[in-house]
């Protein structure tokens, strides 16, 4: 018998989250487990598939051709096409994918699959399913790809739906060669004004480094997220999105339209907040299903969208697919539930399928009905039938852990993760009740077990207790007691063979020493029959007193046990083993405990990855073993070999989690640790395997007896109610608190939690207690009494006792030595603790100190002035490494080869100079250069640095620089500190003095007296000051002699001069003589002594001022060279500031070129793999080329033999007569009309017409065939001719038809390759530019770069008044502003070119001026003559012009004019006789006139010599104030002189206008006055005429 025929798959249950296909009209499937399950949507019947391979992956289906497609859950995997319902292998596709398959589908006209792999290579695969072999393959083309589909119009198009993404997949052909190309759809972006871009402000840089940062910031606009895709009927792609939008996707020209818009004022009110969850074509409409347990109907006419019909669902679902003939919807939901949509027949949806989602935990097969009972991780109870109807459901509302059935009563035990037992009523199978809980542990139920007979439940948790309930109904349920564990239980079973027998129990336990998952204890012992009673007890505490317990010890600890008929099965996970163990039969008969090791007793080879679980059969003849491989195997107990085996759940998600036989061992379920199914399994094994007929009999018959009387009490249980009423105990046990007494001696030490929270054992403890203070009440009533009377009696020795000696309490010697050795104990233990802490606190004192102060070979120490606030600091330092010396000498080195080398080779330049700009310049000018010219020797010039590694050891010889600055100052720093201690050593010294001398003045003042803060002196804080010390001698010597060694003279301060004793008692009258002169020679005394005293006095106070005053002036001196210092720490700190801005400038070039450098590697890899594809691209399109052209010349060689038979034609019939051999040809040419299919016309107004593809179409060839079969009757055959030349001429005819034929469909062939092979040309091209393109970008790069290293960043420092810079200010808006770096000789030769240029243009100036005036002078010379030249004639005009008086004409006209003329002369003698008196006269009028002019100038010069002394004030203040003027208003004034000039030129010109008008008008005048005089008056020509 065949493994195939042992173990029969009866039924398989559990629902994926995955799709559900259609592969026929009324057939869908879908994966469950490592199976597919066939539904049958009209009888609701179900068949199994079990997957050939490790597990299902990705499913697909196609109801039109009846074809379906899985891969499996493996390395390497394979893909399986099958047929339907033949269920037939059609082939076995075989890729390079490594893990897994995402997405498969089908097309609907060519036998293509296409495939999408997860990682690494993300294949999107195309595949010929009916030749088994890979058409074309796109690596990484499927990153994000959850959903394949293709085109039902057109099986070249394929669309993939990503996470984010939409891509449309097309699939070019030339002849057998096919290949991917990818378009990708540009989503449209979600409108949100938060998102959107803002507008550039103007600023005076359009290039400004903020704006273009600012630009890179910019928040990018997030695109709307397709969650759904399917095919129109126009080859559109209709998209759903989570957003709520719907868009029309043109595949052709990747133009996307929106259909929904949510955010849009005219919205459906009803799609605003729709997530599209799935979108099919379906009744004349798109149907839409959403997350909110809402379906639409939505219809197209034009560009408006509107709902033609809704549905409210039962709950959300997933999916939506359309059966083939588009008759009937299958929804599907991802809690297991299975919906039916039929419009032609009911607008209603029905539900075909209800069973939950999510992964089992445990099954179990209970009655003789074989009903299976599951038990969800959601902590749901479901009950199934045998052909795997599920019957019932009930959510416990609780996290559970497994589940076992009794087969006493029909009820199971769930355990549950809060350590609880649920007892479940089976009997009605509609409605399922908890009946019954126990709560027993505070953690998880791990195991759950019954006997055979169902008499005992076992369960085991995390601690060592293992409790025993009784499991009849009739006992409630009740627990018996405890066993104590050694360790945490990983395996338990029972076995009773015979009714009446003990039952045996057997627990795997894992010790202390053992893994997690291994135990190498095994605890048997033995249950009675009869239950509790005899020897087999149970104590106060619950705990069970059973005779005959075992534990054996096995050598090699296993995973799994499980106990047989005097014997056990193990499974040892190190050994890799099967192992036997038989107990010894001598053992069982001791009636104590005991321990023994246990060794197998045969073993049998095992491989199983991580832990494995065996079970027994109910009748002992088969053993199953389950682990991760998802493999059911089955050994008979007598040989352990394999006797079958079953594949039943997948490796990939973590094999089988449980198994379980039914109670006749004819049937074994299973459950999945990750897939979510449950498997039944029937046994047919033969009769060797199986338990003799009889014996299955009696037990059957010992069962239902049980049955009989337990059932029916089960039935009367009602439902539990969780809250539990207070019973009367809890009550007596509150009052009893409460009577409780508060004395410390009397409080109860037992506290418990509340009842609620109770575990069995807790409660069992809690009565007790009770019992005991009921018990014990009187005598713990007495014994209170006692410790009053005796606590009265130790007060009373208490108060005696203080008066007694200490010796009188010593009288247990024994008890203080014990007392004291406790003591010492608890001393040493807390000295050792103690001493631990410190040694710990002085370990981390010792790390911190190494690491933060002993690592410093300078420490950070700052000095202090004493007058002011100022403070120093040194540089701390940490000691060089071996490493960076080794990189100084070795830079150093490599400096001095260079230096030799530029000598050698004539190079001019001199490196051992500082360079310009250096720290020389910036520091001290006096004692930096000098003391740092030996660093300077080495350091490069900043010109001359021009890769990366001599900018390299720049940095390092700069560090070095910094390092020796450093070191420099903390020399100095280290010579005035020292010069502090002895000033302060000084002004203590000095202050002992002043000290001294205040003493003897008596003057109470506190002396200033400096010392070191921690900040100057910071190994104090590590040592002990003396101040801490017990200085005995100096105190001593204080006590003694007042702090000295030496006696001091007498203090002639203190000196005093008693008066004589007569004086105080005698009064001065009774006074002697010799007392008076006593008394004289006291008060002498006295006088002496104060002047004596005085003069010390003043003494004191001078010294003690001048040696203030010495204190006073050494401070102030330290002070100042501590200010001197600060400088330069000042200068070294701004050098080093210099350096160290040098070397930042440095590492960020040495980064920037390294930053190139990779860009450029990056470059030249895309470089390499563009051109490794170019190569490629090339061969590829040399080998397209030359199958176009064999297909070509193959096309052109049919065209030949096409015309070659027309041309053969009258040849072939050469023997007949003309005419009959016209009327064949005519026959020959004609052809039949074949009708012709129209084109499927499309209603453009509703895109959501639905799909519907008719039957595959004859090709053309076999059309055409079967009309010629008309034409080849002998009917249509011409008279005369002949039956066989007729047959001949239908042969001719008939392949003359086929080459026709060929030859179309050939040019059709050959024009999609030219196309093809055009598009690749065209793909060769653009390769090529983007090759160039990179080579222009890899040289640009590396001009870049070159550019970068040839044009360094040079530091210079602009000294005041030595640099020269554009007179524009250095802010942010210029600071990039380029700069030319040139020598101050070069800018004094320039000046100096300028200063001599313009020498030699003032005196082009000069001479141009002199010149210039000279030709000004002729100039106006000229123009005098050119008006003196006018002058004359005009004068020459006006002689002609000249008129004769009439006195002119009587002289003319006298004939004595000489007489006439002295006549005249004596009239003017008279007259002027005349004039000369009358001149007299005016004279002498004139002389006085003078005479007072005289006067008034005399006194007008008086005036003006006193105005010409305020003359220069007044100039200088007019000065002023025309300065002023002219400064206030130049502008104003020129503007205001330019008008005024400007119309006084207009005025003049208008003048001059005028004046020649008048001129011209006089001309005219004299002109008419001539002509008038001329007629009116002779001229003098006429009249010397006449």
């Amino acid at each position: 018998m065949s493994e195939g025929e042992i173990l029969e798959i009866s039924w398989i249950q559990g629902f994926p989250r995955d799709n559900v296909e259609f592969v026929d009209n009324d057939t869908v499937c879908y994966a469950c487990g490592s199976h597919i399950c066939f539904l049958n949507l009209k009888t609701k019947k179900r068949r199994v598939f079990q997957s050939p391979g490790n597990g299902v992956g990705a499913l697909t289906a196609n109801g039109r051709s009846g074809t379906f497609a899985f891969s499996e859950k493996e390395l390497d995997p394979s893909i399986f096409v099958y047929n339907f319902p033949q269920l037939e292998l059609k082939n076995e596709l075989k890729g390079n994918t490594q893990l897994d398959y995402t997405s498969l589908t089908l097309s609907d006209g060519e036998p293509f699959l296409a495939s999408c792999s997860s990682i690494p290579d993300f294949s999107i695969t195309l595949w010929n399913w009916e030749k088994a072999e890979l058409i074309c393959t796109r690596p990484q083309g499927g990153r994000d790809v959850i959903y394949l589909e293709f085109n039902p119009m057109n099986c070249l198009q394929l669309c993939a739906l990503g996470t984010t993404t939409l891509t449309v997949w097309n699939i070019e052909r030339c002849g057998s060669i096919h290949l991917l190309k990818p378009s990708a759809v540009q989503l449209p972006e979600i409108p949100d004004a938060s998102s959107e871009k803002p507008t550039p402000t103007s600023t005076k840089d359009p290039n400004c480094i903020s704006q273009i940062l600012a630009a890179l910031t910019e928040p990018t606009v997030a695109t709307v997220t397709p969650s759904t895709v399917c095919w129109t009927v126009t080859s559109q792609l209709c998209v759903g999105c989570a957003e709520g939008y719907l868009l029309l996707v043109d595949p052709q020209s990747l133009s996307v339209s929106v259909l929904v818009d949510p955010t849009a004022a005219d919205a459906i009110p009803e799609l605003k907040n729709f997530y599209f969850q799935s979108v099919v074509l379906y009744s004349n409409g798109l149907v839409a299903v959403g997350k909110e347990s809402v379906m639409h109907c939505l219809e197209a006419k034009g560009t408006q969208i509107s709902i033609t019909q809704t549905w409210q669902l039962e709950r959300s679902v997933t999916t939506a697919v359309v059966s083939p003939n588009n008759s009937t919807l299958l929804l599907s939901a991802n809690t297991g539930k299975l919906y039916v949509l039929n419009a032609e027949k009911s607008d209603q949806i029905e539900k075909i399928l209800d069973v939950l989602s999510g992964n089992f935990l445990n099954a179990a097969l209970h009655s003789d009905k074989n009903i299976c009972v599951s038990l969800r991780d959601s902590g749901v109870l479901q009950l199934w039938s045998s052909n795997g109807t599920c019957l019932a459901s009930l959510p416990l509302e609780t996290d559970v852990t497994n589940i076992t059935c009794c087969p006493l009563a029909h009820y199971a035990a769930v355990g549950t993760a809060s350590g609880k037992i649920l007892f479940i009523d089976l009997n009605f199978q509609k409605q399922l009740r908890l009946v019954h809980e126990v709560y027993l542990y505070h953690t998880a139920v791990d195991h759950l077990a019954f006997d055979q007979e169902g008499r005992y439940l076992l369960c085991s948790g995390l601690d060592s207790h293992l409790y025993v309930l009784d499991g009849r109904p009739s006992s409630k349920f009740s627990v018996l007691g405890y066993i104590e564990v050694p360790g945490r239980i990983l395996s338990l079973s029972t076995q009773c063979v015979n009714r009446g027998e003990d039952v045996k129990a057997l627990a795997l336990c894992g010790s202390q020493e053992d893994k997690k998952d291994e135990g190498s204890w095994l605890l048997m012992f033995f249950l009675p029959f009869k239950g509790i009673g005899g020897s087999f007890s149970v104590d106060r505490t619950g705990c069970l007193n059973i005779p005959k317990v075992f534990k054996f010890k096995v050598q090699v600890p296993l995973t799994s046990c499980i106990l047989g008929v005097g014997e056990a099965f193990g499974y040892c996970h190190r050994k890799k083993s099967l192992q036997r163990f038989q107990f010894p039969e001598d053992t069982f008969g001791l009636s104590s405990k005991k321990r023994a090791h246990l060794n197998p007793k045969n073993e049998v080879a095992f491989q199983l990855p991580g832990r494995a679980t065996l079970l027994l059969s109910p009748d002992c003849m088969l053993l199953a073993s389950v682990g991760r491989q998802g493999i059911l195997q089955l050994r008979p107990t007598s040989s352990m070999e394999l006797y079958c085996e079953l594949r039943c759940h997948s490796r990939r998600l973590g094999g089988i989690r449980s198994v379980s036989f039914s109670t006749d061992s004819h049937m074994v379920v299973t459950t999945g640790l990750d897939d979510g199914s449950v498997l039944c399994t029937n046994i047919r094994a033969e009769a060797e395997y199986m338990s003799p007929i009889q014996r299955r009999l009696i037990r059957a018959q010992s069962l239902k007896t049980s049955f009989i009387s337990e059932n029916p009490i089960l039935i009367k249980f009602p439902v539990w109610d969780q809250e539990t009423p207070v019973t009367d105990e809890q009550t007596e046990e509150t009052k009893f608190g409460r009577a409780a007494s508060i004395d410390v001696i009397e409080e109860d030490e037992h506290n418990f939690p509340p009842a609620s929270t109770s575990t069995w054992l807790e409660k069992r403890h809690e009565e007790i207690v009770k019992e005991d203070e009921i018990k014990y009440a009187d005598v713990k009533k007495r014994l209170r009494e006692e410790m009053a009377d005796l606590r009265k009696s130790v007060q009373k020795l208490m108060l005696e006792n203080k008066t007694l000696p200490i010796k009188m309490f010593n009288l247990d010697v024994e008890g203080q030595k014990r007392m004291d050795a406790r003591v010492e104990a608890e001393v040493q233990r807390v000295k050792a603790e103690i001493e631990q802490d410190i040694l710990e606190k002085q370990y981390q004192r010792d790390v911190l100190k190494r690491e933060c102060w002993d690592s410093f070979l300078i420490k950070p120490r700052s000095i202090n002035a004493f007058h002011s606030k100022l403070a120093v600091q040194n540089y701390p330092l940490k000691a060089r490494t071996e490493k960076e010396l080794e990189d100084i000498r070795r830079v150093q080195n490599m400096r001095m080869i260079e230096k030799a080398a530029a000598k050698l080779i004539g190079l001019k330049k001199n490196n051992s100079e500082p360079e310009e700009g250096h720290v020389a310049e910036s520091a001290d000018n006096v004692g930096l250069p000098a003391l740092l010219a030996h660093a300077n020797v080495y350091l490069y010039d900043q010109f001359s640095m021009q890769t990366v590694e001599q900018r390299i050891n720049q940095i390092i010889l700069l560090q070095d620089l910094i390092y020796d600055i450093k070191m420099a100052f903390n020399s100095d720093f280290e010579a005035l500190f020292k010069r502090k201690l002895k000033e302060i050593k000084f002004v203590v010294d000095v202050n002992k003095n002043i000290r001294d001398i205040m003493l003897e003045l008596d003057i109470q003042q506190t002396l200033w007296e400096p010392s070191l803060t921690d900040m100057e002196w910071p190994e104090r804080l590590f040592i002990v000051e003396d101040s801490e010390k017990d200085d005995s001698r100096q105190r001593a010597l204080n006590d003694m002699m007042g702090g000295v060694l030496e006696v001091k003279k007498v203090d002639i301060l203190k000196v005093e001069i008693f008066p004589p004793e007569f004086s105080l008692t005698k009064p001065p009258i009774q006074w002697s003589e010799e007392e008076k002169k006593v008394y004289k020679e006291y008060e002498k005394n006295i006088k002496d002594l104060i002047e004596e005293k005085e003069k010390y006095k003043r003494g004191l106070e001078f010294e003690m001022k001048k040696l203030q005053e010495s204190i006073k002036e050494s401070t102030e001196k330290f002070d100042e060279s501590l200010t001197k210092l600060f400088e330069k720490k000042l200068k070294f700190t701004a050098a080093i500031y210099q350096e160290e801005l040098k070397i930042s400038y440095l590492a960020e070039s040495v980064h920037m070129v390294e930053a190139m450098n990779r860009q450029e590697s990056e470059l030249k890899l895309k470089l390499e793999q563009l051109l490794a594809q170019k190569v490629n691209t090339e061969k590829d399109l040399s080998g397209y080329k030359d199958t176009v052209e064999q297909f070509q010349f193959d096309y052109e060689n049919i065209l030949a033999e096409d015309k070659n038979l027309d041309k053969e034609f009258r040849k072939e019939f050469a023997d007949l007569p003309k005419f009959l051999t016209d009327q064949l040809y005519k026959q020959f040419k004609r052809r039949p009309r074949v009708q012709r299919l129209r084109a499927m016309s499309i209603d453009g107004s509703n895109v959501f017409k639905p799909i519907r593809l008719s039957t595959p179409t004859p090709d053309g060839l076999s059309q055409i065939l079967a009309a010629m079969e008309e034409l080849d009757a002998p009917d249509n055959m011409p008279k005369g001719l002949t039956l066989p030349v007729w047959e001949r001429f239908c042969v001719v005819r008939n392949t003359k038809i086929e080459y026709e034929q060929k030859i179309k469909v050939k040019g059709l062939e050959l024009a999609e390759m030219q196309a093809f092979l055009e598009r690749r040309i065209n793909e060769d091209n653009v390769a090529q530019e983007e090759i160039k393109q990179h080579f222009e970008e890899l040289r640009s790069l590396r001009n870049r770069r070159n550019k970068y290293l040839m044009d360094p960043v040079i530091q210079v420092v602009l000294p005041q008044g030595q640099v020269e810079t554009s007179t524009i200010d250095l802010t942010a808006e210029t600071a990039e502003t380029d700069f030319i770096l040139l020598h101050k000789k070069v800018v004094d030769d320039v000046k100096e070119k300028i200063r001599k240029v313009a020498e030699q243009k003032i005196t082009y100036m000069e001479a141009h001026g002199a010149v210039r005036k000279e030709i000004i002078q002729l100039e106006w010379e000229h123009r005098v003559l050119d008006k003196k030249i006018e002058d004359l004639h005009e004068k020459k005009k006006e002689i002609k012009m000249l008129r004769l008086s009439k006195e002119d004409m009587e002289v003319l006209s006298m004939k004595d004019p000489k007489a006439h003329e002295l006549e005249k002369i004596s009239k003017l003698e008279k007259s002027i006789a005349f004039m000369k008196q009358t001149h007299k006269r005016a004279i002498h009028r004139r002389m006085k006139k003078v005479k007072q002019i005289n006067k008034k100038i005399s006194m007008i010069a008086d005036k003006s010599a006193s105005i010409q002394k305020e003359l220069p004030e007044m100039q200088a203040s007019v000065a002023e104030l025309r300065h002023i003027y002219e400064a206030s208003a130049t502008e104003a004034n020129e503007a205001a002189e330019r008008e005024d000039r400007y119309q006084e030129i207009v005025k003049r010109r208008n003048l001059r206008d005028l004046a020649r008008a008048k001129s011209d008008e006089l001309d005219q005048l004299r002109k008419e006055v001539e002509r008038l005089e001329r007629r009116n008056f002779p001229s003098l020509d006429q009249l010397k005429y006449n």
